[in-house]
């Protein structure tokens, strides 16, 4: 394995074993009582790292603590992103008892026009959660939902202002920028530390419909959502949120054979190693310097790494 793999997967284990730290003897990751909703990402990370038993004993106290009738989360406010997290580390390991439940609430609420919100209750949809929640359906083997949540992505390459990537619509679909809402979001393609993830999710869920389909527009869409991150500023591979990015260009590389894609992802995970800290997590400049971001941060880049090293490592 390339040495710089095999530095990846190191540093994804240390990640690992910083997080299983903070798990409770009741099998919880609660370790503060003000923070009950940041246990989403660790049945993913625990689980592809081969920590089976720590997963296996989270995702029951999940069950038995946390899971609601309608398959929503105690403590959680209706997030769809964080429950996809929840629901692809559940299912990826077979805990259906928890997955099931998850995945039939993140369907209902899918609007008419394909597209999630972030929250169950806001009245404008994200490509973050839209995205997400489309590539977990395809791990539930629903295409239907994951094809109309591509639709939705795919509005979204029709962009009124150059330099601009507006990631919002309303309820119906239809676009939000700043002249017609002036708290509609967007990255800024000439300025750094942007919300990268907005652009890699959907990248990710057309190279996932390739894998899925074997249809070639997918590879066609994902060119064109590779050309929106190539177009954003230096950062666009080397930044906290460009990690759903490394892995949709993992996926890319695997399905086109686009070198570029290969070494965006590479660029991330040499980014990490660059900024991981001694004891065994990440924080970005500008974020609060507590607890709960070294933790969360240790989950989702681990899987990212993990997922870099598995890819990358198989084709070269």
């Amino acid at each position: 394995m390339d040495a710089r793999l095999k530095a990846f997967f190191r540093t994804a284990e240390r990640a690992v074993q910083f997080q299983l730290r903070f798990q409770q003897r009741d099998g919880s990751l609660i370790w503060d009582q003000c923070v009950r909703d940041a246990y989403h990402k660790q049945p993913y990370s625990w689980g592809i790292s081969g920590h089976l038993t720590e997963a296996h004993r989270l995702i029951s106290w999940i069950r038995d603590n946390a899971l609601q009738p309608d398959g929503s989360l105690l403590d959680y406010g209706g997030d769809v992103y964080k429950l996809a997290w929840l629901f692809q580390g559940c299912h990826r390991i077979g805990r259906f008892d928890v997955s099931y439940p998850v995945m039939q609430w993140l369907i209902s609420h899918q609007k008419p026009c394909g597209g999630f919100p972030h929250f169950a209750a806001d009245d404008r949809l994200r490509a973050l959660s839209t995205a997400w929640a489309g590539i977990s359906a395809l791990y539930f083997g629903n295409l239907d939902v994951a094809e109309r949540a591509a639709a939705w992505c795919l509005k979204l390459l029709d962009q009124p202002e150059e330099g601009r990537f507006y990631f919002q619509t309303d309820t119906e679909g239809h676009l939000l920028t700043e002249a017609a809402d002036p708290a509609a979001q967007h990255i800024d393609m000439a300025k750094t530390g942007q919300a990268y993830g907005e652009i890699g999710l959907p990248w990710m869920l057309m190279g996932r419909l390739r894998q899925a389909t074997g249809d070639p527009k997918w590879s066609g869409y994902g060119d064109e959502f590779f050309h929106l991150q190539r177009s954003c500023a230096q950062d666009n591979f080397a930044s906290v949120g460009s990690g759903s990015s490394s892995l949709a260009a993992c996926i890319h590389f695997m399905t086109t054979g686009d070198s570029r894609a290969r070494t965006g992802a590479l660029s991330f995970g040499e980014f990490l190693l660059a900024t991981h800290h001694p004891e065994g997590g990440w924080r970005g400049d500008n974020e609060p310097d507590t607890p709960l971001i070294y933790i969360d941060h240790a989950a989702e880049y681990s899987v990212w790494l993990e997922e870099i090293v598995g890819l990358l490592g198989s084709i070269d």
